[in-house]
């Protein structure tokens, strides 16, 4: 991204097409050399309630490279689903927490699970439906003044900025477990 306001404003367009979003964020990411960015990565349910399912397939998944180990993100592969903006985001979270029980193939055959799955864009999300994504590590992301922000509940895990600077927030989140 080139910072350009006529670029992010189009991210928020609803009228944009996920897989223009899906280019626009990749190539944002793949900037900064902080993370090795594969598209469209094959997976398969580790456990499901339903005995017919099949294969997932998400849109983003994140592998810190060096540079991105050195800079601080020692906290797991990252799944990015991209989501028109505008929709419902309670049928993306559904989807994300499938993607958080499922191994996803690495391009050498080597399956990996992701620690943290976000949609994008969407906004920062609150009250009970934020403490159910941070339970499940499950967030949203937005790409605004050459910052893309990954949120769980309303916690801020994850600043990357197009200059290849990466913050890492509070990444604790999830760690409860039984009564709150």
């Amino acid at each position: 991204m080139d910072g350009n306001p006529a670029a992010v404003s189009a991210v928020a367009s609803p009228r944009v097409c996920e897989a223009d979003l899906e280019d626009r964020l990749a190539a944002f990411l793949e900037c900064t050399g902080l993370f090795r960015v594969l598209r469209q990565v094959v997976g398969r349910p580790l456990w499901t309630a339903c005995p017919s399912a099949g294969w997932v397939r998400c849109d983003l998944l994140l592998l810190a490279s060096k540079r991105g180990l050195a800079a601080g993100w020692l906290h797991g592969p990252i799944v990015i689903e991209v989501k028109r903006p505008g929709e419902p985001i309670g049928p993306a979270i559904s989807q994300l927490m499938d993607y958080l029980r499922s191994s996803f193939l690495l391009p050498n055959g080597v399956p990996i699970m992701a620690s943290w799955a976000f949609i994008y864009p969407a906004e920062r999300v609150h009250g009970p439906l934020a403490s159910v994504c941070a339970r499940n590590r499950v967030g949203t992301a937005s790409l605004a003044g050459g910052e893309l922000d990954l949120l769980c509940g309303e916690q801020r895990i994850l600043t990357v900025g197009e200059e290849g600077a990466l913050r890492v927030g509070q990444v604790g989140v999830g760690r409860r477990f039984g009564s709150r």
